[in-house]
């Protein structure tokens, strides 16, 4: 039983999005109202996101245009943003190549990642659904020359219908067999940078901020690396068989993220 006294504590909820507010292009059920439920009783929220092929403000629009909810720019909050953030951290002012869409490099440029496409100090890799073969010649070059090599995150693949898309997970093994390297770094979620990132943001401690996703290998993850709390909903990928037998374990497990009020009004 997780006690009121826990669940108060808790000021910032990350949010996933497919599989545990939306499944595809539908709404589940209750989702976006608990979202709506926990601002208007004073908590921070946040939705997560992995997916970095498109920039971390499109989702806004995609939000407001196809599932009827608002949110603001401190809302939401990406792999690639976290990975700019990595990057001004650890290597201001090195030279970048970034194999990426054209509207997401735009996104590192206004992060202030300096690129050079000849000689860079550094390699990132982003879910590209522009990526070209003269993109992967380049990377897999300079990942060979002895470039730092970062990835934004590991997805293998990125949740589709009628059949998944291979994403950056994908790539990696693909420039894995070409040079022998894996990434040095990924920024996304289940690591800690991303986690790192937050905390610096919303300047909370670990114990005040709450994971809520569908996938235990990266959601729940996540929450466990950072030591936050973090909330599994049964809505999308995982079941309570797959659940039965993972390394990974949930603070808190819902069949559908409404039984969450369900769970604070009856503390």
């Amino acid at each position: 039983m997780i006690d009121k006294d826990f669940l108060q504590n808790i000021q910032l909820y990350l949010f996933d999005m497919d599989g545990t507010v939306y499944m595809g292009p539908n709404r589940i059920e209750g989702a976006f109202e608990t979202v709506e439920y926990l601002r208007k009783h004073g908590k921070k929220i946040c939705f997560l996101t992995n997916n970095s092929s498109i920039p971390r403000l499109r989702y806004i629009d995609k939000l407001r245009d196809g599932y009827d909810f608002l949110i603001n720019a401190d809302e939401i909050y990406s792999s690639s943003t976290a990975t700019i953030e990595y990057l001004n951290k650890h290597y201001p002012n090195k030279k970048v190549y970034v194999v990426a869409s054209e509207a997401v490099r735009q996104e590192f440029t206004d992060g202030g990642i300096i690129f050079d496409d000849v000689a860079p100090d550094i390699v990132v890799l982003t879910f590209d659904k522009e990526l070209t073969y003269h993109k992967l010649e380049l990377a897999c070059r300079f990942i060979t020359q002895g470039a730092v090599y970062i990835a934004t995150h590991p997805d293998m693949v990125c949740p589709f219908l009628p059949t998944d898309l291979p994403d950056i997970g994908s790539f990696i093994l693909l420039i894995e067999g070409a040079t022998g390297r894996r990434p040095d770094v990924i920024c996304g979620k289940p690591y800690e940078a991303m986690g790192e990132s937050i905390i610096n943001k919303f300047h909370l401690s670990p114990a005040e901020i709450a994971m809520v996703g569908d996938r235990l290998h990266t959601d729940i993850r996540f929450g466990v690396n950072n030591d936050f709390t973090s909330i599994l909903v049964l809505t999308g990928e995982t079941t309570r068989e797959m659940l039965a037998t993972s390394p990974d374990h949930p603070t808190i497990v819902l069949d559908t993220l409404s039984d969450y009020v369900k769970l604070l009004e009856n503390e």
